[in-house]
């Protein structure tokens, strides 16, 4: 009973040290296919060789959209075994993306407290880190042999840098780009202030973040590695900070006014909606944002169960799957209407 414990810790729990990585020092070929659960060199290649390993589209409105890389179902499992080998290597406490226990809030909690804060964004962040940059970590940190290392970045990359809505994109950014940050750290260590970095959010904080400092010695370590970095924003004494979507003002944290109007908007289009399909896709929505701001505000929390039982007591449909007739005719669903007049729904109240 004890083993299994143990064995169960070890699975979970285990992190080790990058040397310690299956893919530290790997020389041969034939080692490569079996890690990659592959039959065969030729496998491997036959994948490879396949023009269309991603599919490429834009994701997001046309005012903010960019284009998204997502491998085929023929590399998706390479870059999911990939990321399965990279994901036990210990990260450093400066880093909060792609990291179990770690988010967006808990990159922002390490700043509460703080009198100033600075924050930079590194521009085109995945685009910038190109293949070389790839090859450089699997032959420099890895010590893979160079053919090898050619192998996995030629797996992981697309078009020359790494894909934006891969598995293993955050990790293999932020191992190719890892000296780069542990300079910022570095820096930040000396002059007394805190840094975290969340994906391409950099954070600077402490008692006084000076524009000055940042300039002179921060921002030519982004530009040393051939990035450039925007978004610049300085955050002055008793000014709440926004941090990785999440206000920090003194000691606490808070939602910030973007997801307070979101979720107002969407009360309003709830208490304006008869249509129950679009009722239901609604109240998912709201759900799903009152969830996230619970995480930060707890009084969210007991919200979102509210929102959540009105929601079943309406019992709402499903949205249908689209079906074909065989005419090949689509058949359109009968959509219920809501009575918006009902005091059974919050909004009549």
């Amino acid at each position: 009973m004890l083993r299994t414990i143990i064995l169960a810790l070890k699975k979970y729990n285990l992190l080790y040290d990058l040397t310690q990585c299956q893919l530290y020092k790997l020389s041969s070929k034939k080692k490569l296919v079996s890690l990659l659960n592959l039959s065969s060199y030729a496998e491997l290649t036959a994948i490879l060789s396949v023009d269309n390993l991603y599919r490429v589209f834009p994701l997001g409105c046309k005012a903010k959209s960019r284009i998204v890389q997502v491998p085929s179902l023929r590399l998706l499992p390479l870059h999911n075994r990939i990321f399965t080998l990279l994901n036990k290597v210990k990260k450093p406490d400066y880093l909060h993306s792609g990291t179990k226990g770690r988010s967006h809030i808990t990159n922002a909690v390490v700043h509460c407290g703080s009198k100033e804060a600075y924050t930079i964004d590194i521009q085109k962040f995945y685009p910038s880190v190109t293949k070389d940059k790839v090859i450089k970590f699997f032959r420099n940190t890895l010590k893979c042999e160079p053919d090898i290392a050619v192998i996995l970045a030629n797996i992981s990359t697309y078009d020359g840098h790494i894909p934006t809505g891969s598995s293993i994109s955050q990790m293999l950014a932020y191992f190719s780009c890892k000296n780069m940050f542990d300079a910022l750290f570095d820096v930040s260590h000396e002059a007394n202030l805190k840094f975290t970095c969340f994906v391409d959010d950099l954070t600077f904080s402490g008692e006084k973040v000076s524009k000055a400092w940042i300039y002179d010695v921060a921002k030519p370590i982004i530009t040393n590695s051939k990035m450039k970095s925007h978004k610049d924003k300085h955050f002055r004494p008793g000014q709440p900070k926004e941090i990785t979507g999440v206000i920090v003002d003194g000691d606490a944290i808070k939602v910030c006014n973007r997801m307070h109007r979101s979720i107002h908007e969407l009360t309003l289009q709830i208490a304006e909606t008869e249509n129950a399909y679009q009722l239901a896709d609604l109240y998912d929505s709201l759900v799903g944002k009152l969830c996230a701001a619970g995480q930060i505000e707890g009084h969210f929390k007991d919200q979102r169960i509210m929102v959540t039982k009105t929601r079943r007591r309406l019992n709402l449909p499903r949205r249908p799957q689209k079906t074909v007739t065989p005419c090949r005719l689509r058949t359109k669903p009968i959509v219920p209407l809501i009575d918006h007049t009902d005091t059974s729904c919050p909004w009549a109240e």
